[in-house]
């Protein structure tokens, strides 16, 4: 059982690149040639239709050919053992087809026209703030990893320096850090006992753990219990305000469809 519903998962996969990648088959295609397994041919042009532009880093890329070869790979030795005859993937395909063709006539007939305000996101964020509250203590910070002892106390000694007014233009250019509000309890346990056990500490560091060496700088703690500012939870209220008009929309939308159609529904099932 499990074995066929990997073969299905992958021959899905599998469907899914080739249906991409055949929108061009009647273009004129001239770009390079990137791979090629028997009669399949992975070019440019192809290429470009199936990895976004902010994708295109040159590990994914070497990532996404090999990736298109171990699937064209595949699709040809399901195809001599006559899985592409196969009535239920058959049935399979068809259905996920629909999927996305019912998808993308939403977005275009009705999604696209959704809009939401500041005020409709103010007034959520009023009407259910008790839904915002912190339930456990969170701390806003600056995160340093490294995989050198030596930088992650350099790292600490400029973040130390910063309180004395020192720039931190070269500390933030030399090394990567990552901005963000972490929650007690969801951390790595060295981290998370560095940060919430002394809530005076406002740099942490050097922390080893499996990963490397951290340095945290805390710029702001928010003790559990607070309400989150409606700045902090605006993306959130944003994607369920949407959630809802969609539902709305396609529920419209699904209405007058009903009302200039013919539609039989057995009376046993109503």
């Amino acid at each position: 059982m499990t074995s066929n519903f990997m073969v299905l998962k992958a021959l899905l996969t599998i469907n899914v690149l080739c249906l991409l990648a055949s929108c061009s088959i009647r273009e004129k295609d001239d770009s390079v040639v990137l791979a090629r397994v028997n009669d399949q041919v992975l070019t440019v042009k192809k290429l470009e239709k199936l990895l976004p532009p902010e994708d295109r880093t040159d590990m994914r890329l070497k990532s996404f050919i090999h990736e298109w070869v171990d699937n064209a790979l595949f699709f040809d030795a399901a195809t001599k053992d006559g899985f592409h005859k196969d009535q239920h993937l058959k049935d399979v395909k068809d259905r996920y087809y629909k999927k996305i063709m019912i998808g993308a006539y939403l977005q275009t007939k009705t999604f696209s026209d959704i809009t939401i305000s500041n005020d409709e996101i103010r007034n959520y964020y009023d009407s259910f703030s008790a839904s915002f509250i912190r339930q456990a203590d969170e701390a806003y910070i600056h995160h340093f990893i490294t995989n050198k002892h030596s930088e992650a106390r350099s790292i600490r000694s400029k973040l130390l320096r910063k309180r004395l007014g020192k720039t931190m233009d070269e500390l933030f250019k030399v090394f990567n850090v990552e901005t963000k509000t972490v929650t007690k309890g969801l951390l790595i346990k060295e981290l998370d006992r560095a940060i919430f056990k002394n809530k005076k500490v406002t740099v942490v560091g050097p922390v080893r753990t499996t990963n490397g060496y951290h340095v945290v700088e805390v710029i702001k703690r928010y003790n559990k219990g607070s309400r989150k500012g409606m700045e902090d939870v605006y993306d959130e209220i944003y994607q369920r305000l949407l959630k809802q008009k969609q539902v709305s929309f396609s529920a419209n939308l699904l209405d007058s469809l009903k009302e200039i159609t013919n539609v039989f529904i057995n009376s046993n099932y109503h």
